[in-house]
């Protein structure tokens, strides 16, 4: 069985986490970390493409700073979006296919953790299992890629690569005569097709190509459009005001059972400001009962204690619509203290 997490059933409580955070001196010397004199192991669950082994590496080195005593081992598992790359997500399951598994295999006892890539988390979380924790939120943009000296104009006629409703949308409403066409497979494989000459630009999220290091982190740049010029290619990042993020886009999430020692481990090593941003976004689709399939965008800005909270939502359509129909996004924006999330929810999908 499936709950929701995000809002309602199973709302996560941003309080409680900003209330036991490790700066406020969270104490495991309960934790039962010793066994017969041997290190206590725990097992997180991972896919096995570079970048999802890039993410975990990332939880466990922040899991053995604050618990060294522990033995985090990973444990890489296929799933049936990995297996089958060949079809479009919407056509055999949706953003479940990436997950489902490594749920069946918390419950079963077989790890103790799973790390996804938060925006392919399906709403539903099967009942026991929660997002306990979250890393720092990498940049939320997309890039648009192509090869170096290449030029785009809006009346350009081209090819680019993405499987996202989402992305084909905005990309369509910035180049009216694109063609998109189905774009799968990890990240390397994605720009090699590129470089083959299959597309003439591919869209990909900023967050992944900077933690595998294709691109630099720009963590602490606060330029929000600037192109990157690497190995014959471009990589340009796209303003959130020209392309509204996947919720929850760059950020990790880490799944857990409900309780019991792993999950208070990885309450300690919580990001708040992540984890504020990961349950308003969600609790948008949730309220708008945004399924896999549909073109929406929801982004949080966080400043101090103020919130910008946006939302983008186009006509859903299939990507081989004809050049001269009109593409309707509809985008709103709403702005509000962060404690009062749960009501800029609201005014933002009235």
């Amino acid at each position: 069985m499936r709950v929701e997490n995000g809002h309602g059933k199973n709302k996560p409580n941003i309080r409680k986490f900003a209330e036991n955070d490790m700066a406020d001196g969270f104490n495991s010397d309960g934790l039962d970390c010793e066994s017969g004199g041997q290190k206590k192991t725990v097992k997180v669950g991972t896919r096995g493409s570079k970048l999802a082994l890039a993410q975990t590496e990332l939880v466990i080195k922040a899991l053995k700073e604050r618990f060294p005593q522990i033995d985090f081992q990973m444990i890489t598992m296929s799933t049936r979006g990995d297996r089958d790359t060949s079809r479009a997500l919407l056509e055999f399951g949706g953003k479940a296919v990436f997950v489902e598994e490594f749920e069946e295999a918390i419950l079963k006892g077989d790890i103790d953790i799973a790390v996804h890539s938060a925006k392919d988390m399906p709403m539903e979380i099967m009942e026991g299992l929660t997002i306990s924790g979250t890393l720092p939120r990498a940049c939320p943009q997309d890039v648009f890629i192509y090869k170096s000296g290449r030029s785009f104009d809006r009346n350009d006629s081209f090819v680019v690569g993405t499987s996202s409703l989402r992305r084909q949308y905005q990309i369509r409403d910035m180049y009216p005569y694109a063609v998109c066409k189905n774009l799968r497979g990890n990240v390397g494989t994605r720009i090699q097709k590129l470089e083959d000459g299959e597309y003439d630009a591919i869209i990909l999220a900023a967050a992944g190509l900077e933690r595998l290091g294709v691109i630099k982190d720009k963590s602490n740049d606060s330029t929000e459009c600037f192109e990157v010029h690497k190995d014959e290619l471009t990589f340009r990042y796209i303003s959130t005001e020209s392309m509204l993020p996947a919720a929850c886009q760059g950020i990790i999430a880490i799944e857990t059972r409900t309780s019991g020692e792993v999950y208070d481990m990885v309450r300690a090593i919580n990001d708040t400001e992540a984890y504020t941003q990961l349950t308003c976004e969600r609790a948008v689709l949730n309220r708008l009962n945004a399924g896999c399939h549909e073109p929406i965008g929801v982004y949080s800005e966080l400043h101090g204690d103020h919130m910008k909270l946006s939302l983008m939502k186009a006509d859903a359509a299939s990507s081989d619509k004809e050049k001269d129909e009109e593409i309707q996004i509809h985008r709103k924006t709403v702005e509000g203290n962060t404690a009062e999330w749960e009501q800029l929810v609201e005014n933002l999908i009235k």
